[in-house]
């Protein structure tokens, strides 16, 4: 750090993205009453500028205008400034989000939000460049045009702020009841074939994000309906992945979108909820296909976040970021120098070219440099796949002598109950204890450093080390903020762990978390909030929000609908089915609406609607007798089969078996994988 820089008040803060901007010029404030109150006591407005630490435009917005004393200069004047870590404060991000949408139709990070000391919103935007350049404004311009506003009519600002907030509260109080439709499953189908790209795959053009959630709920209705065209969507766009530069060939992992229609071109930050929920449909999609290639990319996100985002406490940090060394994708791309006695080998197969396989995004000039991807989906099929494999060693070894990325190493609860919900689910099907293991010490590590009542942060000097591992060392800190998120995905994470391994404590757990979100964070209507419901005053009521539609990664409406629906179906208590029922139905009417907006929501729907099955293991754990039918029905795409243990009943039936029941109707006990094949040849060959 030069030496002429002082830190501002972020230096007291643990947050990873808070700190890189510890040393800005910019007099930055955490987001507190304090900053709030100064705003008021020197009528300023306040600037709340809100990203996250491995965001892309947050960085090139940091270099251009935070670091700058000609903007620090101005802001330091005329306004109080706030920085906030999104994942810190979700809440707040969500609101200011929506404020963002309100005023301009549009959303994403970095996020510009310009309020008075009594947190009323007037102004919203995301990324602007230091200067106005090709009709956008540059963000010194805005600043001057802001503070003259402010000056000489700050009537209008208080209104217009203050009409915003009635559009926000009216939104946040509109009754979203309904009942679900009939058809909705028909127009989820239709609203993602005309989204879908069939000549790529996914549901965009550009940019494209892989959008797990859409492929688990198709797979559903595929399975439903026996609709080899929904099948083939979703196998297309995991094949298409997989190919291309979005996937890590060399470190595996996927980064976070592609800016091109092709999946070549991604930015580079890596998500641990996009790992998360990508192991998850790739595990599903082998269940029903049984591609080797699928089981192999689970494999391949397991030992990347094992290696890369791992915490000594067994807990999952939250994310790599896309640049290094100030550059972005620096660490991942090649030039054709840089491959070494493999270069001929990738010209011919991973798409590598002397002058560069891709453009630079702003200028469309030739980079020099490479993305490594196969040339086609298709090519997952051939021998090159294990001829790959030496070379990919040979590439990673020496990657490992770049700058790595910087980790995130926050622990968010919601972001590890997906990922620990991932690993057990993929550890179940596969029959894979070294996942489940790895999913319970994560889920040991959460309620150990965040509990139940927390969100946990830890932080430090990043090491590389030989293999490759990013390892984080000091001392752990935490806040106590906790959200519906956090307690839907843990409790969903608790339950699929008592699937895979029996142990009645995971089932208990579950239990816990479902009571305690339904206490706390039901609101009078039937709505769930993102925040607890006591925790907002009639004069802060905005800062509490329905937590409702899916976007980057599930919302805690959808996961706790799933979670209440599992839970009702594996204990038989028709009050927590009830309960998942009024988490869809209070947002029916976006639902009916926009149904690709809330795939799992509509996962939970089709659950509790459309029939389900409890598979009973009768004595079965630790019974090696039974491990072949257990093994077997596992593997099998049975979205709707929900596993249970019980203890063997004493007398004849002590022998353990399996029991199968339909909802209210059980068959005859199952002792063989014969008699398991034979009850479920049917809805699994099409």
């Amino acid at each position: 750090m030069p030496d002429n820089l002082r830190p501002n008040l972020l230096i007291n803060e643990h947050s990873p993205y808070l700190l890189q901007h510890a040393y800005n010029p910019v007099a930055w404030r955490p987001w507190n009453e304090e900053a709030f109150q100064i705003a008021n006591a020197q009528d300023k407005p306040v600037f709340v500028s809100i990203g996250y630490s491995t965001c892309h435009w947050c960085h090139v917005m940091a270099h251009e205008s935070f670091e700058d004393e000609e903007v620090a200069d101005f802001l330091n004047q005329h306004f109080i400034s706030i920085k906030v870590d999104r994942e810190e404060h979700p809440d707040v991000d969500a609101l200011c989000m929506d404020v963002c949408q309100a005023m301009t139709g549009h959303g994403g990070w970095p996020l510009t939000i310009m309020m008075d000391a009594l947190q009323r919103p007037f102004f919203a935007g995301t990324y602007f460049p230091k200067h106005t350049q090709h009709n956008r404004l540059g963000f010194l311009d805005l600043l001057r045009r802001l503070h003259e506003v402010w000056i000489s009519e700050r009537e209008r600002i208080t209104a217009s702020s203050m009409d915003t907030l009635r559009v926000l509260r009216e939104i946040g109080e509109t009754d979203l009841q309904s009942t679900i439709h009939n058809n909705i499953y028909d127009l989820a189908a239709q609203q993602h074939t005309a989204m879908f790209d069939d000549v790529y795959g996914g549901f965009s053009v550009n940019p494209k994000f892989p959008s797990p959630h859409h492929l688990l709920l198709l797979l559903r209705i595929a399975q439903r309906r026996r609709n080899t065209e929904l099948r083939h969507m979703v196998t297309l766009t995991l094949d298409a992945m997989r190919a291309g530069g979005i996937y890590d060939h060399v470190g595996f992992g996927f980064h976070r979108y592609s800016t091109d229609r092709e999946w070549i071109v991604p930015h580079f930050e890596k998500m641990l909820y996009d790992q998360a929920m990508l192991m998850m449909a790739y595990t599903e999609a082998w269940q029903m296909t049984k591609d080797e290639m699928y089981r192999q990319t689970v494999n391949e996100i397991f030992q990347y976040a094992k290696r890369e985002l791992l915490s000594p406490c067994g807990a999952f940090y939250s994310a790599q970021d896309a640049d290094s060394e100030g550059v972005e994708g620096k660490y991942y791309v090649w030039s054709a120098d840089d491959t070494g006695e493999d270069r001929e080998w990738l010209m011919q197969n991973m798409s590598l070219v002397k002058t560069g396989n891709f453009q630079d995004e702003s200028t469309q000039e030739s980079t020099g440099l490479n993305i490594l991807h196969f040339q086609s989906p298709a090519q997952k099929h051939r021998p090159v796949i294990t001829l790959w494999e030496p070379v990919r060693k040979r590439l990673f070894n020496r990657r490992l002598k770049r700058v790595p990325p910087l980790t995130d190493t926050k622990i968010l609860a919601d972001w590890n109950g997906l990922m620990i919900l991932g690993l057990a689910k993929a550890g179940r099907a596969m029959s894979d204890t070294s996942y489940i293991d790895l999913a319970a010490r994560a889920y040991t590590g959460v309620l150990q450093m965040c509990g139940d009542v927390e969100r946990h942060y830890s932080y430090n000097e990043v090491d590389t080390h030989d293999e490759g591992k990013q390892e984080p060392t000091g001392t752990a800190v935490y806040r106590k903020v906790v959200f519906l998120d956090d307690l839907a995905m843990m409790g969903c994470a608790a339950l699929e762990l008592y699937m895979a391994s029996g142990e009645e404590r995971y089932l208990r757990d579950a239990e816990r978390w479902a009571h305690r979100i339904i206490s706390d964070y039901k609101s009078a209507e039937g709505s769930l909030m993102l925040g607890p419901t006591g925790s907002a005053s009639p004069e802060t009521q905005w800062k509490n929000t329905r937590s409702a539609n899916d976007a980057a990664y599930p919302s805690g409406n959808s996961m706790a609908a799933i979670l209440f629906a599992e839970l009702g179906i594996i204990e038989g208590k028709p009050s927590w089915i009830d309960e998942a029922r009024t988490c869809i139905e209070s947002v029916g009417l976006q639902l009916n609406n926009f149904p690709s907006d809330f795939c799992m929501a509509l996962c939970a729907w089709d659950l509790i609607t459309n029939g389900y099955q409890t598979t009973s293991f009768i004595g079965a754990v630790d019974q090696v007798i039974s491990a072949d039918i257990i093994e077997l029905l596992n593997s099998l795409y049975r979205p709707h089969a929900l596993t249970r243990y019980e203890p063997a009943p004493e007398g004849r039936d002590a022998v353990p078996h399996v029991l199968v029941c339909d909802e209210e109707q059980c068959r005859l006990p199952i002792r063989s994988a014969k008699e398991v094949l034979e009850y479920i040849a049917e809805e699994t060959q099409w």
